[in-house]
């Protein structure tokens, strides 16, 4: 009986290529890459056409050189820059975990998406149900959206919000425009956001951000709990603490408050 494999032959050689490129010195032509990796040529031509349209790869000059494109420098600076992210945030994570008991959560924005890059678990032995890698679908309805449009450009956050919508995920979800806007003027004046059950029933959330050497938003650092560990009168005291846990990542990060002009 023939068993079958789990792996892509076209994306196979098509990791080859990249390999191959990477480690070059020089710019290779179709005939160099056909002989070092023996593809066939059709299917090697196909191949270099879709890595040249997704950016992946450059083609140069009229008999046809190819190079690394800048989409892979791109990736590599927006990996490293998650790296630096959660090492840099890891200690003042478990620090604030120990002194509120509570899940510490770290998010950014990655292509327009709001991902959980890492968390650490309350000690309450409460699963709120958020893993790493969990994707926010809505900014309106999380705490951490609410930071990033706290600190988007009027014009960019009016366009945001009426491509996604303010759709309901909970009764407590704010679908109202000029509500947000208020919400939105409470993050900027206190320098954290709140969450009130408006993305999951049950659950609250705070969420302040964190900046880097280039005075960017480079994400957020929240705590969670269940609302009955989590208080609305809780609210200002875990946003302070949020808000000096983020700025000592800040810190580490390079960050310089003078430079900041938003």
């Amino acid at each position: 009986m023939k068993i079958k494999s789990d792996r892509v032959p076209a994306v196979e050689r098509a990791i080859d290529v990249i390999e191959l490129m990477a480690a070059s010195e020089r710019e290779l032509t179709l005939s160099e890459i056909m002989d070092i990796i023996s593809i066939p040529r059709q299917s090697l031509i196909r191949i270099l056409n879709t890595l040249c349209d997704g950016g992946i790869l450059d083609k140069t000059g009229k008999r046809g050189h190819y190079r690394l494109g800048m989409k892979l420098l791109y990736l590599g600076n927006q990996m490293k820059d998650k790296i630096t992210l959660r090492s840099m945030a890891w200690p003042f994570m478990n620090e604030l975990s120990y002194k509120t008991r509570k899940t510490i959560e770290l998010s950014t924005l990655d292509r327009d998406q709001l991902i959980l890059l890492e968390r650490i678990e309350g000690s309450e032995g409460v699963n709120l149900y958020s893993r790493v890698g969990s994707v926010y679908p809505y900014f309106h309805a999380v705490g951490v959206g609410k930071v990033y449009l706290a600190h988007m450009d009027p014009e960019k956050r009016k366009n945001v919000l009426s491509k996604i919508g303010l759709p309901p995920i909970t009764e407590h979800t704010i679908t109202d425009l000029n509500e947000l806007e208020a919400e939105v003027s409470m993050v900027q004046k206190d320098g954290y956001a709140f969450e009130d059950q408006e993305l999951r029933i049950g659950v609250r959330r705070i969420a302040a951000p964190i900046f880097d050497f280039r005075s960017e938003l480079a994400g957020c650092i929240g705590i969670a709990a269940p609302i009955f560990s989590f208080s609305s009168n809780d609210r200002d005291k875990f946003g302070k603490m949020a808000v000096e846990a983020a700025q000592k990542i800040s810190d580490k990060l390079g960050f310089n408050l003078a430079t900041r002009t938003i």
